[in-house]
């Protein structure tokens, strides 16, 4: 275990290193793929391994889409990332996280408090700004997260760039499971009062785990309100966790 820690915290030496060091020496292509490999290899060193199920197109800068998934744990951005480098919204107390709250703001995460009307606007321009650059743009639009048994209601917020710039909708389903038995994991869960640190100690601690990742078809907003293409996103969610039961 201490082997681990001391990987664990040469990965975070390294992503200070990537993002701070080595980004702005690249174009956005390189700047994309380094933040793809660290998070992949970030992953792999917590002992999580992706499985995929269904296209996700190219991972290189290209027409901008949303990116929406069910929310389970901290690590789902990594998993997400491993797949389509994107930009995240998250809640400002992320950015309060030790360690990965830092890494969080070199990553350019656009921060929101929901309550408040002025930080909703600012992570409506961060997204917008975002979609400018070709860049995915990714978030959790429940809010909050689960277990991952069922999806949360999806609040339309998140939807409403995606229908001012009429840019394709890709719905995620995640679930982690442990590698040997296949049987659903909670080790990942970030829920009810456990700390950022007390949840990496369990990640840590826990056998091997592979999180299966549904992708759906393209979701156009042409035509949706914001509320309609939230409902919509939720239903896909929904029905692809279910295919994996």
């Amino acid at each position: 275990m201490l082997l681990t820690y001391l990987r664990l915290l040469y990965a975070f030496i390294k992503a200070f290193w990537v993002l701070f060091v080595q980004l702005p020496r690249l174009d956005q292509s390189g700047q994309s793929l380094a933040i793809q490999q660290w998070s992949a290899d970030t992953l792999k060193l917590l002992g999580i391994s992706v499985e995929v199920i269904g296209e996700m197109g190219s991972s290189a800068p290209g027409p901008s889409r949303l990116l929406v998934a069910n929310h389970i744990s901290w690590l789902d951005p990594l998993v997400i990332q491993t797949l389509q480098h994107s930009i995240f919204v998250a809640k400002q107390e992320v950015s309060r996280w030790p360690v990965v709250g830092h890494i969080a703001k070199g990553c350019d995460v656009v921060f929101v408090n929901r309550g408040s009307p002025r930080s909703a606007r600012m992570m409506v321009q961060g997204m917008t700004a975002a979609l400018q650059k070709n860049l995915c743009i990714a978030g959790f639009p429940e809010g909050t997260s689960t277990e991952g048994h069922q999806v949360g209601l999806f609040h339309s917020n998140l939807f409403e760039v995606a229908v001012a710039h009429s840019c394709e909708v890709i719905a995620l389903s995640l679930r982690y499971k442990d590698q040997v038995t296949h049987t659903m994991s909670l080790t990942p869960a970030f829920v009810g009062d456990i700390g950022f640190l007390q949840s990496l100690h369990r990640v840590i601690c826990a056998p091997p785990m592979v999180v299966q990742v549904v992708v759906s078809e393209p979701i156009a907003s042409h035509g949706h309100t914001r509320r309609t293409l939230a409902q919509l996103a939720q239903s896909k969610v929904q029905t692809q966790l279910e295919s994996l039961q």
